[in-house]
């Protein structure tokens, strides 16, 4: 990612971000630093949201590069994880659009590489090294605020490992884990994503799609970065696509035979997923 670039080919200012911004409707570019957020730390990129683009001025591609790859993100991946959720639990057609959508203009993508140089070991951002297992945290752990986000790290082909990209696992057996893949934690396991590379989707479920299903059928996958020293942590560039409903939209229980629902039906509208977000925002 080429940072000194700050104007656009019309000759606008790139836009940078205003750290003191909400998050979920940013659009530009952040350096890294604690400034912009315990999760950007130590990555910098760029960040699209609600269907804005940008153009740069080394770049004039740059605009239409990244919808071409926001399109594919969306419209092929995600759109057809959602179809196959929708069979699975046996929803209506196009239930997720009809009912959250059209998440082309609300979901957020992130375009981020890692920016690591001297860790400070005593800083107030990084876990002790106890909590670590002789692995640097470089983004804590968390789950996505989306129905489903789709992450596809930058490296030809398809190649083992995540290049630090792992994903928690509650109350594994360790028998069934690789050695090279366990690090052991006192409720689970943290475990090594298998594949990476331009030819491999990465998809997590999001706390949008767990608070939908009651938690009954898809769970919030928690997951974090950690350099594990086989790479150059700051060759490592993802893009991220977090598929999120429209604002307005309403946060209510999916009608799946297979969600329990409970109790007599209440005449209370559920939350929005903006006052829901919110909501939540404020717990973490």
């Amino acid at each position: 990612i080429e940072c000194g670039d700050d104007c656009s080919g019309d000759g606008a200012l790139m836009p940078l971000i205003d750290p003191s911004s909400d998050s979920g409707g940013w659009t530009g570019y952040h350096k890294a630093s604690h400034l912009n957020g315990r999760y950007n730390q130590h990555r910098q990129g760029f960040v699209f949201s609600n269907g804005e683009f940008f153009n740069l001025h080394s770049n004039v591609d740059f605009e239409s590069d990244m919808k071409q790859f926001f399109h594919f993100s969306h419209d092929v991946v995600a759109s057809g994880v959602l179809r196959a959720i929708e069979r699975r639990l046996e929803l209506p057609d196009c239930y997720f659009d009809n009912e959250l959508g059209p998440t082309d203009n609300s979901s957020q993508w992130h375009l981020k590489q890692y920016q690591v140089d001297e860790l400070d070991e005593h800083s107030n951002d990084t876990p002790p090294l106890s909590q670590q297992h002789d692995q640097k945290v470089l983004l804590p752990m968390h789950t996505d605020p989306s129905l489903i986000s789709v992450v596809i790290i930058d490296s030809p082909g398809v190649n083992k490992g995540g290049k630090g990209l792992e994903v928690f696992q509650a109350n594994s057996s360790e028998d069934a884990v690789p050695n090279d893949c366990k690090i052991k934690h006192s409720r689970g396991i943290w475990k090594a994503i298998p594949h990476h590379g331009r030819d491999v989707a990465i998809i997590f479920v999001g706390s949008v799609l767990s608070y939908l299903t009651k938690g009954q059928v898809f769970s919030a996958m928690k997951h974090r970065v950690v350099d594990d020293c086989k790479d150059d942590i700051n060759d490592r560039m993802a893009a991220t696509l977090f598929v999120r409903p429209q604002p307005g939209a309403y946060m209510k229980t999916l009608p799946s035979k297979y969600i329990e629902h409970g109790g007599a039906s209440s005449t209370k509208l559920p939350p929005t997923f903006r006052v829901w977000n919110a909501r939540v925002l404020r717990t973490i």
